[in-house]
């Protein structure tokens, strides 16, 4: 018990308020499929870094103060949602691509939802719609893509299921915290973690790989352990620490995406 009381003391003392998330822009230039494709894949992740504010708000925590982040990110999102859309809705031409049109329709109608209880004060019982609205969106931005994913691209994909991993299982955690039931919390976390190890794997065996991401990948793998210990810990870990461990999974793996986007470019 001292011992874990020890890590965690450690691990408070490391964290930082920096800067909150933001939505990063759409590219004002016509940009390549690789770039867009990029960009599909942080409506993906950000979706979980705007649930993860959300719930925050939720168990009254004001680090990164998520309310004003969350506010703003509405509105960025919602932005480039459509452009991502409109770009996509372009490039599936063929026939044999429509259900890749269909895919996108369906994520926005998701999003439109989600968007409007965005704007409402967050309850516990909204939580838990926001969050099955998104798995499904995320599912349907990724069916979009595929008619048209070539496999560097999927690799491009796969850092954004790694870098989902631990907001996942941050926002379990945060959303119990709130005393919201997370059904099958144990089974779910369990399956996140093992996901989380298959997809590392693979992306630590692909040809876009060099130096610089594979010692990138271990800084990850080393720091996806703070989530394990979390999960298997009796000790109650604060709201701020949570959100900072993931957010810096996050830029961790982001640069590792950048690396493979230049690569498949």
């Amino acid at each position: 018990m001292k011992l874990i009381i020890k890590i965690f003391l450690i691990l408070l003392i490391l964290v930082k308020a920096g800067d909150a998330f933001e939505i990063d822009p759409y590219p004002k230039d016509d940009s390549s499929l690789t770039e867009i494709f990029s960009i599909n894949c942080l409506q993906m992740t950000q979706s979980q870094q705007m649930l993860k504010a959300y719930v925050m708000i939720g168990v009254k925590s004001n680090f990164q103060n998520p309310k004003k982040h969350l506010e703003k990110a509405i509105i960025d999102y919602d932005k480039r949602m459509y452009q991502v859309r409109a770009y996509f809705q372009k490039r599936l031409t063929k026939k044999s691509q429509e259900s890749g049109k269909v895919a996108f329709d369906e994520a926005l109608a998701l999003w439109k939802t989600n968007k409007k209880l965005f704007e409402k004060e967050p309850t516990k019982e909204n939580v838990v719609i926001i969050q099955k609205n998104f798995l499904k969106m995320i599912d349907k931005l990724l069916e979009g893509t595929h008619p048209i994913a070539t496999p560097e691209l999927e690799l491009i994909s796969l850092t954004g299921k790694l870098c989902r991993k631990p907001m996942e299982v941050t926002i379990d955690y945060l959303i119990r915290m709130w005393g919201v039931e997370v059904e099958d919390y144990e089974k779910n976390i369990e399956s996140t973690i093992a996901k989380y190890h298959t997809n590392l794997k693979e992306l630590s065996l692909n040809k876009l790989n060099n130096k610089e991401s594979l010692a990138l990948l271990e800084k990850a793998k080393k720091e996806f352990r703070f989530f394990e210990f979390m999960y298997k810990s009796k000790t109650k870990f604060i709201p701020s620490l949570l959100s900072k461990k993931a957010d810096d999974n996050f830029l961790i793996i982001r640069e590792i995406k950048q690396i493979y986007k230049k690569q498949a470019s």
